[in-house]
């Protein structure tokens, strides 16, 4: 009854996101709260949490492999699944943010060798074929070894080239290109612990499945790998916000010190904060609800971070457009927006939980 309950939600969710798919192609961007000023919205942040996420469980799925920690591979299968789910996720925001699927198509068919986003969607269609192989394998008990290494490294091209797009424009001082190809990785990283920690939690719980011992053992030493890549990721947000705030390019960083008082920067603050707490203390790593708080604060804190990442590049108007609109320019989410960011958690989720309930991901291959 509860798996019926939660597929059906999951399936009211989709459905609602394909209903805003069909009016976005119809209206345009309209629904959403773009403007001549504004122009990256919150369903390109939602890819963009989806996507380094996704390549964070491709570093934790590569754990056995690259770094020889063969205790992690009784949870590889769901791992690389869950990889799999929340790449498909980010795929849907992205075409949600293209405003149009035949966007896609123009983008596949036209390639620009020149631009870094042509190169990035390029690595991500790798990724994809790459991973639905090495899956496919997984569960046929073959070996991945070569392939493990091939989604490690396209796991740090993706992350790191994603953070080349978002900081080439010299305009925008905030998105520093050198800071945010070091930061996305760990911060991909600690989103791919987070996710997967709380999936499997959550769904033994739900399942009523017993724990084994190996298994919670490894659910402890996430946990606290947990808490330390959160306190360092911690330290890289505290020293950007030192650097943003004392900057000889004042000018520049006037929309980041802006964005230093919103809502999203402080969600990302204290979804650092507490979980590093949480995690690094003991007594509460080893229970269920410390856990899944500090997880679900993770990925909250992430996605908020996301979005004020490409705020703090937009809301100061520059050029000509500081004459048409002076100072900042505020953003709210439109039903819409947050409807495409439902959209693309329920497809996540409900891909997973069909693979979860037809995959055996539980089982581990010889």
């Amino acid at each position: 009854m509860k798996l019926k309950i939660w597929i059906g939600l999951l399936g009211l969710g989709i459905l609602l996101g394909l209903i805003t798919v069909y009016k976005v192609y119809s209206a345009g961007f309209v629904l959403y709260a773009k403007t001549d000023v504004l122009v990256w919205t919150l369903p390109l942040a939602t890819y963009i949490f989806f996507s380094l996420t996704s390549a964070g469980l491709a570093f934790v799925s590569s754990i056995p492999t690259v770094f020889g920690v063969k205790r992690f591979e009784i949870m590889k299968k769901r791992t690389m699944f869950l990889e799999f789910a929340v790449l498909i996720g980010s795929f849907v925001c992205l075409i949600m943010h293209l405003g149009s699927p035949l966007n896609l198509f123009y983008y596949l068919f036209s390639p620009n060798p020149a631009s870094p986003l042509w190169w990035l969607g390029m690595l991500y269609g790798v990724y994809l074929v790459v991973l639905v192989i090495a899956f496919k394998a997984l569960i046929e008990g073959k070996s991945i070894y070569t392939f493990n290494i091939l989604i490690f490294l396209i796991a740090i091209a993706t992350s790191t080239t994603l953070g080349w797009l978002l900081g080439m424009t010299d305009a925008r001082p905030s998105l520093d290109v050198s800071f945010l190809s070091m930061y996305f990785p760990f911060t991909a990283f600690v989103s791919g612990l987070s996710a997967l920690l709380l999936v499997s939690i959550a769904g033994n719980y739900f399942k009523g499945q017993k724990v084994t011992k190996e298994v919670n053992d490894l659910y402890g030493e996430i946990s606290k790998t947990l808490g330390i890549v959160a306190g360092l990721v911690l330290i890289l947000f505290f020293w950007r916000t030192v650097a943003g705030g004392n900057s000889s390019t004042g000018q520049g960083f006037l929309a980041f010190k802006y964005m230093v008082g919103s809502i999203s920067y402080n969600l990302e603050l204290w979804g650092l904060v507490i979980p590093a707490v949480l995690m690094l203390t003991p007594g509460i790593r080893v229970t269920n609800w410390g856990k899944v708080t500090a997880a679900s604060l993770i990925l909250v804190g992430m996605l908020a971070g996301r979005l004020e990442f490409i705020l703090s590049s937009e809301v100061m108007p520059l050029g000509q457009m500081a004459e048409v609109h002076p100072g900042f320019v505020g953003y709210m989410p439109t039903s819409s927006e947050f409807l495409v960011t439902i959209f693309g958690l329920s497809v996540v989720l409900m891909v997973y939980t069909l693979g979860d309930c037809y995959l055996k991901l539980d089982e581990v291959s010889e």
